[in-house]
């Protein structure tokens, strides 16, 4: 993908012909290699020394950016509109891509930052704070593209993706001790390249802290390994929101089998309904339904407790799965979730590997009913009692 590198005379001679000194990083980079094929997915060829060049708007895109500012642009607004005419063209031949670099956004390195813009992706200029952050997201975009192959292509393998499976799985292992830190370091590594398992994993993770945005699991809830477990995330998250199209939830299950669509509109008319359950097989299967009636009758931290006190037993459903996650889909069991509950159960060594222990939470029920008497902050009167009974006529 690279060429012969620049010599010092070379690039001085662009220097030259440009009227600048070329910020550091691309300097480097051209005694290196002198231009670049194939930088990400949509930049074909990168201007070495014969090629970068100033835009001097020949795209004729700076006033159309000028005209999109309004009243309130603040200077950084005003100054990416005027990339067009002040920038240094990097992109050669590309999709309809251009990279340029702004000789007026410079940092304390003397770095310059890099502007990528594309009419056809809908969104403003990408900064990247330098060249080499540039070509760093290039090289990770570069095999994000490439990490699912079509049918009858051959799947992509070279050293990068071969060290960042092995990241993965890892990572896999550090969560099932309970350092799920570490491990979503390791996966967000891993998944800025694409590959193909952290997602998933991740997902489970960011679930468990309370997260559900652009959280689908990577696809894993339409494996018949995980559904029973991940499907009904999903699908819970869709019922919560009754402005959503059921199509949506057919995007989020895209490649699965056309039989998988059913029993996932039928859940997502119990999640609705409120009669969802989550089940689980073995020991942990088995603290979930005395987790369930303690819920019903309102003993959170009871209930809470019967669930991590049964997750040394929990078995994971394949080599994707790192921790019961379901149970936040249950009506009763979901509202035992808190952020720090979610770090407790993530911290908790799980499905046969071993580690240190977390303390438990701080149990969120006060005792008594002395609360319902204690004026709120402000003094805002909004206490009241509330008294279900059940069996009288």
């Amino acid at each position: 993908m690279g060429f012969p590198p620049a010599d010092e005379a070379r690039v001085a001679a662009a220097e030259a012909r440009l009227g600048r000194r070329l910020p550091p990083s691309y300097r480097e980079f051209l005694k290196a290699s002198d231009g670049w094929r194939h930088a990400g997915g949509f930049v074909w060829l990168l201007a070495g020394t014969a090629d970068a060049r100033w835009h001097d708007d020949a795209s004729g895109l700076a006033d159309t950016f000028e005209e999109d500012l309004d009243e309130d642009a603040g200077p950084q607004e005003r100054r990416e509109a005027d990339i067009w005419r002040r920038g240094l063209q990097l992109d050669v031949a590309s999709d309809a891509t251009y990279v340029l670099m702004d000789p007026e956004d410079v940092d304390e390195d003397g770095e310059w930052a890099v502007y990528t813009w594309a009419g056809w992706r809908a969104a403003p200029p990408e900064r990247h704070a330098s060249f080499r952050a540039f070509m760093r997201e290039m090289h990770r975009e570069f095999h994000r593209l490439r990490a699912r192959p079509g049918e009858g292509e051959p799947e992509f393998v070279n050293d990068t993706t071969r060290r960042l499976d092995r990241l993965v799985e890892q990572a896999r292992l550090e969560a099932l001790r309970g350092d799920w830190e570490g491990a979503l370091r390791l996966l967000d590594e891993a998944g800025a390249y694409g590959r193909p398992r952290a997602a998933g994993l991740g997902d489970q993770i960011r679930r468990l802290l309370g997260r559900t945005c652009m959280v689908d699991f990577g696809g894993l809830a339409t494996d018949p390994r995980y559904t029973s477990e991940l499907l009904p995330l999903l699908t819970a998250e869709h019922a919560a929101h009754s402005y959503r199209d059921d199509r949506t939830l057919s995007f989020h299950l895209r490649g699965a089998e056309a039989d998988l669509m059913g029993p996932a509109l039928t859940m997502l008319g119990g999640m609705r309904k409120g009669t969802y359950a989550y089940t689980a097989p073995g020991a942990f299967g088995e603290a979930v339904e005395r987790a369930r009636e303690l819920a019903r009758w309102g003993d959170t931290d009871a209930a809470w407790r019967e669930l991590t006190s049964a997750l040394p037993s929990w078995e994971p459903l394949g080599p994707d799965h790192l921790a019961p996650v379901g149970w936040i889909a249950d009506p009763l069991l979901g509202s035992l979730l808190t952020e720090e509950r979610g770090r407790e159960l993530l911290s908790t060594p799980r499905g046969g590997e071993a580690g240190a222990a977390p303390g438990p939470t701080p149990p969120l029920d006060p005792p008594g009913l002395a609360w319902l008497a204690e004026p709120d902050p402000g003094g805002s009167r909004t206490c009241y009692r509330f008294v279900l009974v059940e069996g009288v006529e």
